[in-house]
C-alpha cells in the first residue's frame, strides 16, 4: 500500500488542487444551462495543443501549453459572444458546432504528427499518473489565484448565472461574462494537458449536478461539490491501479469518469426515492 501511495501521490495531489476549481465553475455552468461549453472549450484547447505538436513542439513544452491556453481563451470568448442575437438557434447548438469542428481539426492535425493516434488518446484520457511534483506546485499556485478571483466575483457572477433581476446588465454584464469565460478557458486548457478532455468535463459537470440535486443554494452546493470532487477523484485513481492487474490497471482518466458516474447515478436514484421537495433549499 505504501509503494502504491508513493506512486499515486503526485496524481492525487494534482486531483486535489484541480478538481474543486472545476466544481466551482461547474455550478455556474450547470445553472446557466450551457452544459457542453466546458467540453467545447476543452476540445478547442486540445486543438491548440495538436497544432503546437504538428509544429514540432513536445506536448509538455511551454509552447504547446501556451498555444493550448490561447486557443481555449479564444474559444471561450467566441462561445460567450455567440449567445447574442441567435434568434431561434439555441446557444447549445453553437457550442456543439464548436466542439465537433475542434474535434475534427484535432484528429486531422494529429495525422501529421508522429504517433498521432497515441497523442490523440493522451489528450482525451490524459496522463495524470505521470504528473510531476513541480507541475502540481505550479498548478496549485495558478489555480489558487483563479479561485481567489472567482470568489471575489462570486456574488455578481451568481446573479448572472441565476438570471436574477439584480444581475449586472449592459457593459458590466458583458465584462463579467468575459472574465468568467476567460478564467474558465485558462483552467480548462491547463487541466487538459494533465487530466485529459474526459476528466475535465467530468470535474466540471458531475459534482455540480450531484450537488444541485440536493440544494438550490450555490454556496451549499459548493460545500457538496468540493469534497465530492476530492473523494471521487482519489477513488478513480486508486481504481485505475487496482482494477484488472492482468492489463496493468485501467486508464486513470476513464476510471475517474466511471467513479464519478457511479456516484452521480447513486445520487439520482436516492433523490428519486425521497418525497418531492425534500432536500431542496435556497437559490443563491
Amino acid at each position: 500500500m505504501g509503494d502504491q501511495w508513493e506512486f499515486l501521490k503526485p496524481a492525487a495531489l494534482a486531483a486535489l488542487c484541480m478538481s474543486p476549481v472545476h466544481g466551482l465553475f461547474g455550478l455556474h455552468i450547470v445553472r446557466r444551462g450551457v452544459i457542453f461549453i466546458d467540453l467545447a472549450v476543452a476540445q478547442v484547447a486540445a486543438l491548440g495543443m495538436a497544432f503546437a505538436i504538428t509544429r514540432g513542439f513536445e506536448p509538455e513544452s511551454p509552447q504547446a501549453y501556451w498555444t493550448s491556453v490561447g486557443a481555449a481563451l479564444i474559444g471561450a470568448l467566441l462561445i460567450s459572444l455567440s449567445r447574442f442575437r441567435l434568434g431561434r438557434v439555441p446557444h447549445e447548438a453553437m457550442i456543439g458546432i464548436v466542439f465537433v469542428v475542434a474535434s475534427a481539426g484535432s484528429i486531422i492535425l494529429l495525422q501529421y504528427a508522429d504517433h498521432g493516434q497515441e497523442l490523440l488518446k493522451s489528450i482525451l484520457d490524459g496522463q495524470i499518473l505521470l504528473v510531476q511534483m513541480d507541475q502540481v506546485e505550479h498548478t496549485a499556485i495558478a489555480y489558487g489565484i483563479i479561485v481567489a478571483a472567482l470568489l471575489v466575483l462570486w456574488k455578481p457572477i451568481t446573479r448572472i448565472s441565476l438570471n436574477e433581476e439584480s444581475a449586472p446588465k449592459g457593459a458590466a454584464g458583458v465584462v463579467l461574462d468575459f472574465l468568467f469565460y476567460a478564467m474558465l478557458g485558462f483552467v480548462v486548457a491547463s487541466s487538459v494537458r494533465i487530466a485529459g478532455v474526459l476528466v475535465v468535463f467530468t470535474w466540471l459537470v458531475m459534482p455540480a449536478v450531484v450537488a444541485l440535486m440536493w440544494t438550490g443554494s450555490m454556496l451549499k452546493s459548493a460545500l457538496v461539490a468540493l469534497p465530492l470532487s476530492w473523494v471521487a477523484s482519489i477513488g478513480g485513481l486508486y481504481l485505475s491501479l487496482r482494477a484488472d492487474d492482468s492489463l496493468g490497471g485501467w486508464p486513470p482518466g476513464a476510471s475517474i469518469v466511471l467513479v464519478f458516474g457511479g456516484v452521480t447515478a447513486a445520487s439520482y436514484c436516492a433523490r428519486l426515492l425521497l418525497p418531492t421537495g425534500a432536500g431542496e433549499t435556497g437559490s443563491n
